[in-house]
């Protein structure tokens, strides 16, 4: 009864449409309310909770991931990137539309947030592959599938909302979300290969396709961007850098890269901070309430009875945790991937603590289901963020996007079946 009370009146909060956060915070106080039957405790629990969630360490990870993403894409580093991945491969066949799945992934190693990436390869990348005869459907899907990579490939700010809302290790989430990561990339690598004569070589000479793109004139940026890249993730995994530290090396090199380069100026700088704490503050706020969200929801004994419903209807643990990511997948629909974990993962991280589930697989494949949701209607943030950017000589219908995105949803469904399957593949 309580289980089914709780999850209506937080779809009916949203639906009205409250803020995640503010959904979390009233059904939250309510529980506790409800419970204890005295506004006064529910008030002081809500402010140590709170309290004790702002002292936590961790949450400083993410102004320095995001920082480090926003000064890296601001100072046009990520731009050059491309431009230099294309006149790499752009003379084979194929080639270009390799540039972006390359691009996204070392684009994501620098950053944690798919939707930047949707923008920053819609504005860059999109006019070239669509001036090379690749259709406009394609072309656009195969950015928006490829943008799932910056929540992904570590640092990933996915992982770290994940490793705080269940105390798991935030490098070990790292360091297992390497090789899925490296399979979506072969996966995509694959099918564009596959199906290069049919939808991805390009009909105009390589020349006049990237006749706008003019050769970087400074390899600095570029090389910065790389070699922070190699500090943080190699720290991490060589044990050199706890997270939070690699983080910090991270943004440090990003800024002295800008400034040294002459690519980051005052404004831009600027820019970059402001942004880093909007998206800050946003992913914080949420934490904030999905925190007093578990301690109410675990007041009123919902996770176990959850647990018994479970027993009752006597699933084995894989099919629980298929059941768990459906959810997610389906969430993804209309809400967005933090808030889709924060809602989730509270409730059932207790089920699964019990069963023995790894939650650091579990973390990975929760992940892979919640990113699927940025690229399926009607919510699709990448889709709708990579409609946002793209220029007036490329725009295309966001249906037609959407459509574009298909195969790529569908290959990782394929990437989340093989983690699934052989979970000894995350090494960690």
């Amino acid at each position: 009864m309580m289980v089914g009370f709780t999850i209506l009146l937080l779809v009916l909060l949203i639906g009205l449409g409250l803020p995640v956060a503010v959904a979390l915070f009233l059904l939250g106080w309510f529980l506790v309310f409800f419970t204890l039957g005295d506004y006064g405790q529910a008030n002081r629990l809500l402010a140590f909770t709170i309290d004790q969630s702002l002292r936590n360490y961790f949450l400083s990870v993410i102004p320095l991931f995001v920082l480090m993403g926003e000064v890296f894409s601001r100072s046009g580093f990520i731009d050059d990137l491309f431009h230099v991945l294309v006149r790499w491969l752009g003379r084979i066949r194929s080639g270009i539309p390799l540039s972006v799945v390359f691009g996204n992934a070392v684009f994501a190693a620098a950053t944690g947030v798919s939707v930047v990436s949707a923008s920053l390869f819609g504005r860059v990348a999109a006019p070239v592959m669509i001036r090379s005869g690749i259709l406009p459907e394609v072309a656009t899907g195969l950015i928006a599938g490829s943008s799932i990579l910056g929540m992904l490939i570590p640092p990933s700010i996915l992982m770290i909302v994940y490793g705080l809302l269940t105390d798991q290790p935030i490098g070990k989430l790292f360091i297992a979300g390497l090789v899925p990561g490296l399979l979506v990339v072969m996966a995509y690598s694959i099918y564009i290969l596959a199906k290069g004569k049919q939808l991805f070589a390009a009909t105009l000479p390589f020349s006049e396709a990237t006749m706008t793109l003019a050769r970087p004139e400074r390899s600095l940026g570029i090389l910065g961007l790389l070699i922070s890249i190699v500090m943080v993730l190699g720290g991490i995994y060589s044990g050199l850098f706890t997270v939070v530290e690699a983080a910090a090396v991270g943004a440090t090199l990003a800024v002295l890269t800008g400034l040294i380069s002459g690519r980051l100026g005052p404004g831009r700088l600027r820019e970059a901070l402001v942004s880093s704490v909007v998206t800050t503050a946003s992913i914080g706020i949420i934490f904030l309430a999905a925190s007093f969200y578990s301690k109410a929801i675990a007041l009123v004994g919902l996770p176990g009875n959850i647990q018994k419903w479970f027993a009752a209807i006597n699933l084995e643990p894989w099919l629980i945790v298929l059941l768990i990511c459906g959810i997610v997948f389906l969430l993804g629909f209309v809400l967005d991937t933090v808030s889709t974990l924060t809602i989730v993962i509270p409730v059932v991280y207790p089920v699964l603590t019990a069963l023995g589930v790894d939650l650091i697989w579990f973390g990975i494949l929760v992940i892979l289901a919640a990113e699927m949701g940025l690229i399926t209607p009607p919510v699709g943030l990448s889709v709708y963020a990579l409609k946002a950017a793209l220029p007036k000589e490329a725009d295309v219908p966001l249906e037609t996007i959407f459509r574009g995105a298909v195969p790529f949803l569908l290959l990782l469904v394929f990437v989340f079946g093989v983690v699934f399957a052989f979970p000894q593949i995350l090494r960690y």
